[in-house]
């Protein structure tokens, strides 16, 4: 493992891995598979891997965090196989007798895969903007991506959840998180009721005093829920603690005040 950075890449089948020393791949669900990938897996030494279906990559996450002592890495970050931080793209826009550089706003690039595109995810460049925002004290994160229902009308996270998941959920989520850390009580309502953009997919890059805190306060919250939730029979709606973990690591962020640098996602189709 790279000694400054590393971003375990969360896989669940054989897809293409990047070359480089600062991306490590990390095998979940195997516990339910024969699939073996040949890397690291989540299902070893202290672990949730039996979680997978309820938790999605937090399974990598909790595997990351209790063996974050063995990283020798600085920074260590989450993102997924088909899912990776990249550099912003940029275009050029001509006109009768000039030309001007512009930025792509767009928060994700959504790209059919080909293997040249592993060159974007896992260059020294991206490597030298990544360590650059993070030695500035930053956190990397996933640009913000706008919420709307139905792809008309804005919504606030609250509203987002309720809407595309089961709303009885929301309400015991906040009497965990309540019950748990009273001091969010303010942030949790300012936040959610008023946020209407969101760094999804879980995917972060910190320190590791960040990276512990983290998730020491996000798993107390998740197995407490876990006690009074009852779990959807729509397999899409199990996966629950995956979904929430996006919004609450959005809390996080907003409550601990934590400086943040955004990079844009590559999603490969």
């Amino acid at each position: 493992m790279n000694k400054e950075l590393t971003i375990f890449s969360v896989y669940h089948r054989k897809f293409p891995v990047p070359e480089c020393d600062y991306i490590q791949p990390i095998q979940v669900g195997r516990v339910f598979t024969n699939l073996e990938l040949g890397f690291i897996s989540d299902d070893i030494g202290e672990n949730i891997a039996n979680k997978n279906k309820t938790y999605s990559e937090l399974t990598a996450l909790f595997w990351i965090w209790k063996n974050i002592d063995k990283i020798e890495s600085k920074w260590i970050g989450l993102c997924h196989y088909r899912r990776y931080f990249v550099l912003p793209k940029t275009r050029v826009i001509k006109k009768l007798f000039s030309s001007k550089l512009i930025t792509d706003p767009r928060d994700s690039y959504n790209m059919e895969f080909n293997k040249s595109l592993l060159i974007d995810i896992s260059s020294q460049q991206l490597k030298y903007k990544l360590i650059e925002a993070l030695s500035a004290g930053k956190m990397v994160v996933p640009s913000q991506a706008y919420l709307s229902l139905e792809l008309k009308a804005e919504a606030n996270i609250k509203m987002h959840y309720i809407y595309n998941h089961i709303s009885e959920d929301w309400y015991l989520m906040q009497a965990a998180v309540l019950s748990l850390y009273p001091e969010y009580e303010n942030s949790f309502n300012i936040f959610f009721e008023r946020e209407t953009k969101m760094h999804c997919y879980n995917m972060f890059i910190a320190n590791k005093v960040i990276f512990d805190a983290y998730c020491t306060w996000l798993f107390t919250i998740l197995f407490e829920l876990e006690k009074t939730v009852k779990l959807s029979e729509y397999e899409y709606q199990r996966r629950i603690f995956g979904f929430f973990s996006e919004r609450l690591f959005n809390l996080y962020l907003f409550h601990n005040k934590l400086e943040k640098y955004e990079f844009p996602v590559l999603f490969f189709t």
